[in-house]
């Protein structure tokens, strides 16, 4: 099968330090935030039954739930019944109805206004001075110094500080691993910096939304993953985006739109587990315009971040055309392949591996135009500077390239010497499956058994030591019964060695493009 080398590949940093660093900064607060507020919050909690507010305040919220023409009234009259138990002045989870009626907005800001409990009331004085230590007793914790209320109007820091809050392990485990799975291909995609102005931004423009419309305090940063998931999903749609995980060093390419599925998916089911009250429809909206905002104001997809070399990877020499002119050539090969121009572009693609031997991404193009064609010299060449690249890369872009060797219109054109250079890079991929292909065809000629003999055994126990070591013993018995079956033990293997020189035919003029000699 041919692939048209149509994609544009990424010069992936390995570690999403951008991810790895919100991460960080999640967890540290999570767990610090677990340790000094609990404490905090249940002393607060006690003191509110103890003290006699919950008695006061309570029958009061219930009555205004239920003369209250608010849409969101019934789903809390529902919940403050919950959480309150029969006995609603001494409820039974005092921190669930602390936490449900600081929530809505209106009645706290009534309540402190003296709208609810006024100074005709006999009780107003005492619990006056019991709400202010109540007050006192939970502005000590953490939640409530950083967590997104009506304060942040005036203190703004707020809409970022509530990202990073978590009041459950299950909430901060969730969003966590959302985190590192789709901020990797965000950050890949956007760069570091435009990656933490997405994730920032757009949860402190959701926090904006959230205190304009809806009625209740928030926490966590959905509305940041949500934005992450709109900036990949209007920079790609349905394009597969490359990245790689933020525990796995091997890149993968998934749909622009599964980041987006993701974070809808895992919203639906908290709403559909936990109620509409799990769920902030209007914030999680305004995040994902937001990325995607974002994505179409600095045109993340075409502005090449996914295309930029690693620092160093590329040749650098005054004498030479800059990498405008590199990009420029990159780009009329792709298109001279997709045109099926193939003369046109074994040109280009040969210019650009002459140019830079060790991009893998040039050397895949040109062996997908030579394989186009009928040329066997521009194949053999194209097959040749593959084999004779060195690198310790193990991408799926360079696995996908050396099994494409395989095919025999490529065995055709490569020396006995390359088909077993290919087997060792096989093996070195763990491929193994496929070098047993290309060494079990050597093996059944008696002539090159003979004349290879010492690389067939070494490749045979590279394959041995590999099975042996992961304790694959079914498969580590038949290379045992080739090693014994093919090779006198007793005697000394002989035979060609391996080559150690690249052959001449790929040297050209220029001096970047000669290949080095292998040890």
């Amino acid at each position: 099968m041919i692939v048209l080398p149509i994609q544009r590949r990424s010069g992936i940093r390995s570690v999403p330090a951008g991810t790895l660093a919100l991460a960080l900064a999640s967890t540290v607060l999570f767990v610090v935030h677990a340790s000094s507020d609990r404490g905090a919050q249940s002393a607060a909690a006690a003191f509110y039954v103890d003290s006699g507010l919950a008695a006061i305040e309570l029958p009061r919220y219930r009555d205004h739930l239920q003369q209250s023409a608010d849409t969101d009234a019934i789903g809390r009259l529902a919940e403050l019944e919950r959480v309150a138990g029969p006995t609603i002045g001494r409820p039974a989870d005092p921190t669930g109805v602390i936490a449900l009626v600081r929530s809505d907005r209106r009645f706290e800001t009534d309540l402190r206004a003296g709208k609810v409990v006024t100074p005709s009331d006999p009780e107003y004085a005492d619990w006056q001075r019991d709400r202010s230590h109540f007050d006192q007793m939970m502005d000590s914790a953490l939640e409530q110094r950083l967590a997104l209320s009506g304060r942040a109007w005036s203190e703004p820091w707020r809409l970022v500080t509530y990202l990073f809050l978590h009041p459950d392990a299950p909430l901060w485990l969730t969003n966590l691993l959302v985190l590192l799975l789709i901020g990797p291909f965000a950050e890949a995609a956007a760069g570091t910096g435009l990656f933490l102005l997405c994730y920032l931004g757009g949860g402190a423009f959701a926090g904006v939304v959230n205190l304009l419309l809806a009625n209740r305090a928030a926490v966590g940063d959905w509305a940041s993953l949500a934005a992450l998931a709109g900036l990949l999903a209007a920079a790609f749609g349905i394009q597969m985006m490359p990245g790689r995980l933020a525990w796995n060093r091997r890149s993968v390419e998934v749909p622009g739109l599964a980041a987006l599925m993701i974070v809808i998916g895992i919203e639906a089911m908290r709403w559909f587990l936990k109620g509409r009250d799990a769920a902030d429809a209007s914030a999680d909206l305004a995040g994902m315009a937001f990325g995607a905002g974002l994505a179409g104001l600095f045109k993340v997809r075409e502005s090449g971040r996914l295309q930029q070399p690693r620092p160093g990877a590329a040749l650098r020499n005054t004498t030479e055309p800059g990498s405008s002119t590199e990009s420029a050539l990159a780009r009329q090969a792709r298109e001279a392949a997709t045109r099926l121009e193939t003369r046109r572009a074994k040109e280009l693609y040969k210019e650009l591996v002459e140019l830079e031997p060790q991009r893998i991404e040039h050397l895949c193009g040109y062996l997908n135009v030579a394989l186009m064609g009928p040329d066997e010299t521009t194949l053999q060449d194209a097959a040749l500077r593959l084999l004779w690249l060195r690198t310790k890369s193990r991408s799926d872009q360079l696995r996908k390239a050396f099994l494409m060797l395989l095919q025999p219109k490529v065995l055709k054109v490569l020396p006995i010497d390359e088909h077993l250079r290919l087997a060792r890079r096989l093996v070195k991929l763990h491929e193994d499956a496929a070098a047993l292909r290309v060494l079990d065809a050597i093996l059944s000629d008696a002539h090159l058994r003979q004349l290879y003999g010492r690389q067939l055994a070494d490749c045979l126990l590279g394959l041995y030591t590999g099975y042996t070591r992961r304790r694959l013993t079914t498969l580590a018995e038949g290379i045992q019964l080739r090693l014994t079956t093919y090779f006198d033990t007793s005697g000394e293997l002989g035979g060609l060695a391996p080559a150690t020189h690249a052959p001449t035919t790929l040297y050209t003029g220029s001096p970047r493009s000669r290949l080095p000699p292998r040890s």
